[in-house]
């Protein structure tokens, strides 16, 4: 009785110890891109995680733009000086997958099967679900509630409807309100997803070989040409061009910033999943995930404690919170089932759009050189809405840069 007593408290000792050790005081650094209308919720979160976790401290470390982050990842990737965890796209971290730390393992099985279906694959590297989604919106459509009274549903009735929208208001010769608009330079993602839609893609399964110029890829190329007289073109962002057209393809993000413009030009603005294609509707997703880094200058305690603060992101009613405060969408199912997601959506009709499309979604893909073949199609597909190439031929150009960057 005496030696099972000991043994008792034997293992007591050790399991207090582990715990002990284990919630030792630990300092991470979160770097992000989140401007100053999204930092005080950003912080609201880092403040319940840390009630959650009191002997975790995170400093989040403002980066300014995405395009300085990237900058500043590269660099501290050269330095060795990562910090614990980032925000990041897929392509920015796509080169460098072997110095991430693969948080799905240390997920449960539920955890990860409660993710999106949609934004599994741009965050599994080499079979292993190693980040995790973040701020993620989904492309819809916007339009004029006072030109447009239902919505197109097809691609069929988004061109009449582009063209019929398309018009010359004071006789001058030059048109004052264009149907539809693009930003190609600076989104060329509205091309993937005409290419989506077309059931087409960028490569094939293997990525052993491009397949944007298919059957599939030339319908999306003849379509997006047949919009050129009926579309404004610009690299500004819509909320500065509201009154410009009658409808647009938009992230969900945008959604404040549209619809304040659209009061101060005087009208209601509406939303609505994109008019399908000959495949499907299927939108694309946008916005980043958060790594967490394996490098020899962080410790396993902050490895580990970055692990809880990524978990702890994508909880539902974390999700839930930052979506209704930022405009960005839940990445995980039952976050759209929690009854604060359900009184949300209630009171704001333009969302039951958005989780409709959101729930019918695709990524980027991982290839590595997706960064470069990004930058083709941003070129490619301004040159083709501006009229500089035909379509097709744009659309071959695209695909022989892209064949280049396969190796």
């Amino acid at each position: 009785m005496l030696r099972k007593l000991m043994l008792v408290g034997l293992a007591a000792v050790v399991l207090f110890g582990m715990a002990a050790i284990a919630q030792e005081p630990v300092t991470i650094e979160f770097w992000h891109a989140m401007s100053s209308g999204h930092q005080p919720n950003l912080q609201k979160l880092v403040d319940d995680f840390k009630v959650a976790y009191p002997y975790i401290t995170v400093t989040l470390v403002y980066q300014g733009s995405y395009g300085a982050l990237q900058g500043k990842v590269d660099a501290a990737v050269v330095a060795g000086n990562l910090p614990a965890i980032a925000q990041v796209y897929e392509n920015w971290v796509t080169p460098i997958a072997s110095i991430l730390y693969p948080i799905g393992n240390f997920m449960t099985d539920a955890e990860k099967a409660d993710i999106l279906d949609g934004l599994v694959p741009s965050n599994t590297y080499n079979g292993v679900l190693t980040t995790v989604p973040f701020n993620k919106s989904i492309m819809v459509l916007y339009y004029n509630k006072s030109l447009v009274t239902t919505p197109p549903t097809t691609w069929a009735e988004f061109f009449e409807m582009s063209k019929a929208l398309t018009v010359d208001t004071d006789g001058d010769g030059k048109i004052n309100r264009y149907g539809t608009a693009f930003r190609p330079a600076a989104n060329p993602e509205q091309f993937l997803i005409f290419l989506e839609q077309a059931g087409g893609s960028i490569l094939n399964a293997d990525w052993t070989e491009v397949t944007l110029n298919n059957a599939a890829g030339k319908a999306a190329a003849e379509f997006v040409g047949s919009l050129i007289p009926y579309s404004y073109i610009t690299s500004e962002y819509m909320s500065d061009h509201i009154s410009d057209a009658a409808m647009f393809v938009d992230t969900s993000a945008g959604i404040a910033y549209n619809q304040k413009a659209a009061t101060n030009a005087g009208f209601e603005l509406g939303v609505a999943t994109l008019p399908a294609g000959p495949a499907n509707f299927n939108s694309m997703i946008q916005g980043t995930n958060v790594a967490v880094f394996n490098t020899p200058n962080l410790t396993q305690a902050q490895k580990d404690a970055a692990v809880l603060l990524a978990k702890f992101l994508i909880r539902p009613e974390n999700t839930v919170f930052w979506a209704e405060k930022s405009g960005y969408q839940p990445v995980t199912k039952s976050a759209y089932a929690t009854q604060e997601w359900l009184n949300w959506v209630s009171t704001h009709d333009y969302q039951t759009q958005m989780s409709k499309q959101m729930l019918n979604a695709f990524s980027q893909i991982l290839h590595p050189n997706y960064g470069d073949m990004r930058n083709v199609l941003s070129t490619g597909f301004e040159e083709i809405m501006r009229g500089v190439v035909p379509p097709l031929e744009g659309l071959e150009s695209m695909a022989a840069e892209i064949e280049a960057l396969l190796e």
